[in-house]
């Protein structure tokens, strides 16, 4: 076996051993798994309803679609709808090391082949349906392909990017700020260092890496009259986040907290020493980049950067941990550029205890006291769990709802979505996401009006129990969970 391949072997049993090892602890709760799981298990359950593009709410459609076949086989759709993820979070360093190898050389495309195998948040995509890890696999798989048109001029492998890239655009929305970009990071970059411009092949990609858009808009304009439905959804919810914050830390802290945010996002995607290292690589060379790094970068940066930029400017885009992963990840070619050859042992340590201490720590501040976990520190670490109270009741609502009984969870942080799919709560079947997510002014009201058999409520000031009249006493609780049913009220 030649070094090239034990060094890969060697990182493929981490990344296995610290993927597969985490499968049977985490759960669907983070960057909208349990909505994506929902809504594969309805597109098993009822297949007429793949028809319809919204559908697939504000997601690309790609991810939930290659999700079916597992849930179809296995209907534990909590532990089904993360086979996907587990397995593109291990086909990624196939391509990932192809692509850092050509960026960083031997020695450094093994440092970042490594990093990303213990990166925390890459562990935790490949162990949840999250579709970061899917959109990994299929971007990394563009631009190395892109880089590899670029060094032979081969029109189909110009072709093979942009297909993958048009499936990376299906997956996430991302792609579709980061393909013309990267098209025109190609032009500027090789023009720049005299090379030559291929039109061709540029012509080609772009054709093929627009055919799926393209097609995707057209479908929603000729189903639902809106081709952009999804980018309305995903611009109210962020609009909703960003305002919630800044009318919590204002204005000058909301700015400082997006970029904190980013920063730790990139820490947990990268470990400490990877972003230690991009630091002194941006320091070192920064005019001596090559066209395929300095296109690299832009395929990292460009989105995060408008995000942030748009972040900044108006307060309505609110940044998320995951948002980290992709960039970060790209990024760790360029870092390794820093890393001298007789210090790469060392590195892989550092990485290591740093990923393993970064993600203890935001675990041990997640859950310090006594209340719920905090979910903006979980969602930089490795594992993601829910809540105690969450799910035993999930583990109740799974073994005494009747088949096809409707269920009404009061929103919580959205939590009540992650409920819904622990238990097994069918999408259709779950009153706050189909019907409405508010109660009528009476429990009675509110089970007749949406046809529900449970009502839960979270008892706090201002929740449910608290301000409908008629809520019944006692109810079966779990931590702060109440729950009660047609046959807790008189003559339901």
């Amino acid at each position: 076996m030649t070094a090239r391949a034990r060094a890969t072997l060697g990182i493929l049993v981490v990344a296995a051993a610290l993927r597969v090892g985490l499968f049977a602890f985490a759960e669907n709760k983070h960057g909208d798994a349990p909505m994506r799981a929902l809504i594969a298990e309805r597109l098993v359950l009822d297949p007429a309803s793949a028809a319809q593009p919204r559908t697939y709410c504000q997601f690309g459609p790609l991810h939930t679609t290659l999700m079916r076949p597992f849930i179809a086989l296995d209907r534990n759709a909590a532990r089904s709808s993360r086979y996907l993820s587990l397995l593109a979070g291990l086909l990624v360093f196939f391509p990932y090391l192809s692509l850092a190898r050509r960026l960083a050389g031997d020695r450094g495309g093994v440092f970042a082949g490594f990093v990303l195998a213990v990166s925390p948040l890459h562990v935790q995509a490949s162990t949840t349906a999250a579709s970061e890890a899917l959109y990994l696999l299929l971007w990394v798989a563009a631009i190395d392909r892109l880089l590899a048109a670029l060094e032979t001029g081969r029109l189909r492998t110009f072709v093979a990017a942009g297909l993958l890239g048009s499936l990376a655009a299906l997956t996430r929305y991302d792609a579709w700020l980061a393909l013309p970009l990267v098209a025109g990071a190609v032009w500027l970059f090789r023009r720049r260092a005299g090379a030559p411009v291929p039109a061709r092949g540029l012509v080609a990609f772009a054709a093929a890496a627009s055919s799926l858009p393209i097609a995707w808009l057209a479908w929603g304009a000729a189903v639902g009259g809106d081709p952009l439905f999804f980018a309305h959804y995903i611009s109210s919810d962020h609009a909703g986040l960003a305002a919630t914050a800044a009318a919590r830390y204002g204005a000058l802290l909301g700015r400082a907290r997006q970029v904190g945010i980013w920063a730790l996002a990139f820490v947990a995607a990268m470990t400490p020493v990877g972003v230690a290292l991009a630091f002194a690589a941006a320091l070192r060379r920064p005019r001596a980049l090559s066209p395929a790094m300095a296109v690299t970068l832009v395929a990292a940066l460009g989105p995060p950067a408008l995000y942030l930029a748009r972040g900044l400017a108006t307060q309505s885009f609110e940044p998320l941990a995951r948002f980290g992963l992709i960039p970060g990840a790209l990024l760790l070619p360029f870092a390794a550029t820093a890393l001298p050859p007789a210090r790469l042992a060392a590195a892989r340590w550092a990485a290591f205890l740093g990923a393993l201490g970064f993600s203890v720590a935001v675990w041990l501040v997640a859950t310090a006291g006594s209340g719920r976990i905090w979910a903006g520190a979980e969602s930089m670490g490795a594992l993601t769990r829910l809540d105690d109270e969450d799910r035993a009741l999930a583990a109740y609502l799974r073994a005494t709802r009747p088949p096809g009984a409707r269920v009404m969870i009061e929103p919580s942080s959205f939590a009540e979505i992650g409920i819904a799919h622990a238990a097994g709560l069918p999408w259709q079947e779950a009153v706050t996401l189909t019907i409405t997510r508010k109660p009528r002014a009476t429990v009675r009201e509110s089970l007749l009006s949406t046809g529900a058999l449970l009502i839960v409520g979270y008892d706090r000031p201002g929740g449910w129990p608290r301000t409908l009249p008629d809520w019944p006493r006692g109810g079966r609780t779990f931590g702060h969970w109440i729950v009660v049913g047609r046959n807790d009220l008189p003559g339901l």
